[in-house]
Parts: structure tokens; sequence; C-alpha cells
């Protein structure tokens, strides 16, 4: 990974793209019979960013985020992460890519049944391999803070099969913050969520996003739960045709 970082040109600047769609179809089916879930789609994203993007079912939100975080890939048109050509990498580059700068909340949850919601929240970093006694340290404190700061610190011991659909969606959430990385691919993540428990996260996302210049790729069909996203763009039949501006706001830049 660090060959292929070393050739792939200059690290991305602060205010630079972070992610870069450049005219995307993504279909299933050929011939006549072809689904376009996504139409030439044309992204950027910078760091830093917190970008909703917005629209009902089958408008193609979550393959967008799949093509972005690598687990689907493009037919047509490129994609470009980190001033990466995503096309170009070999699969274990793109999963090292994946596993070093991206969290991702699927709308599925996708909680280990056997693990505890604090070793859920734990398994990005156990993923990346051994941890020095101090890093083991650090990274179950971070998670008892993540868990704490979502309303779930008398849940850090309880397995998901006893958590409810609110408490597992806070427990992903917890999960893709915990490394504390650049990008975060968010599929719907408050749709199990009451308003209060949306104001946690957004006060979470928004905290990250100042504290470690996390950039957030946010999927919602309602955009009024997102009022302080930096940008808000819709999708529609697999095209992003409309950004609808916050009156008023600048885009958040990260201080280095």
């Amino acid at each position: 990974m660090n060959d292929i970082l070393e050739h792939a040109g200059p690290a991305p600047q602060p205010h630079g793209d972070l992610v870069r769609l450049t005219g995307v179809h993504k279909y299933y089916g050929g011939g006549l019979a072809a689904v376009h879930a996504l139409d030439g789609v044309n992204l950027q994203v910078g760091m830093a960013e917190m970008v909703a993007i917005c629209g009902p079912a089958g408008s193609g939100k979550t393959t967008l985020l799949n093509l972005i975080g690598m687990l689907e890939y493009a037919n047509e048109g490129s994609v470009v992460i980190a001033n990466l050509l995503i096309a170009r990498l070999p699969e274990q580059a793109r999963a090292d890519l994946r596993n070093e700068m991206m969290g991702f909340v699927f709308q599925a949850f996708t909680l280990i049944p056997v693990l505890t919601a604090r070793e859920n929240v734990l398994l990005p970093l156990m993923l990346r391999g051994r941890l020095e006694h101090k890093e083991l340290q650090a990274a179950h404190a971070r998670a008892d803070e993540l868990l704490g700061q979502l309303g779930l610190a008398t849940h850090a011991n309880t397995y998901p099969p006893r958590l409810d659909a609110s408490q597992s969606q806070r427990v992903a959430i917890a999960r893709a913050l915990l490394a504390k990385p650049r990008l975060v691919l968010a599929d719907e993540p408050t749709s199990r969520l009451d308003s209060a428990c949306i104001r946690l996260v957004m006060d979470l996302f928004t905290q990250q996003q100042h504290e470690y210049g996390t950039a957030f790729i946010i999927s919602t069909p309602d955009q009024r739960q997102f009022s302080r996203v930096t940008r808000t763009l819709q999708l529609h039949d697999g095209r992003l045709h409309a950004v609808l501006a916050d009156a008023g706001r600048e885009p958040f830049r990260v201080k280095l």
C-alpha cells in the first residue's frame, strides 16, 4: 500500500478534493433491460466537508456510497479517492485504503452478534492488527467515550441481539468514528433514531469534523434532519440534478 501511495502523486491538500467522481455510470444488467443506478454523476467532496445526499428510496444513494467506499465499481467514469484512481488499484490496496481512511455506517448495521457493543465498536482497529498495550487502552477508552456520547454507556457489554434498532444503529455509528477516519460514509444513519438521538449523532459528527477534519457523506431521504451540513445534493433517478445551498453557511475548513 505504501508503494502505491508513493507513486500516486502528492497527498491531498487541506482544501483539495478528498473524493472526486467524474462521469460515473453504474448499471445492472445489459441491453434494453439495463437498470441505471447512477447516470453520469459528477461529485467533488473536500476534506472536512459534510455533504448530505438526499433522495427517495431507489434514487441511487446507497450505490453512490458503495462506489465511493470501493464496495462496488463503476461501469463508466472515474472514481478518485485521496488522489488515487480506484480503477488502477489492486484489490488488496483498495481494502487497505478503506481500512486506513474510511468509516462506514450501513443501513443494516452489520454488527457481529457474538461481540459486545464495545467489541463491535473496537473492530476497525482490531482488523488493523495487534495493538500495543497503551494503544489498546486508548482504543477502549475512546470506544467507551463514543458509546457514552451516544447514550449507550450502560450497554457497552451488551450483545447485539439484546439491543433495539436505535441502539444498534448508534453502536454502528460509534464503530465508524472510532479510528478517526478521514472520510465517513453514512447510509441513512438516523433512520431508526428519535429527534433526541439525532441531535446526539449530529453533535458527534460535527465534533469529529472540527477536531479531526473528518469529511462526511450522508445519505438521507429527508434533508431536514441534517441542518448542519455544508452542502446538500439532490439525487433522483441516478442523477445529481440540483444543489441546495444553505443560506449564510460557509463550508467548514479544517485548520492544519
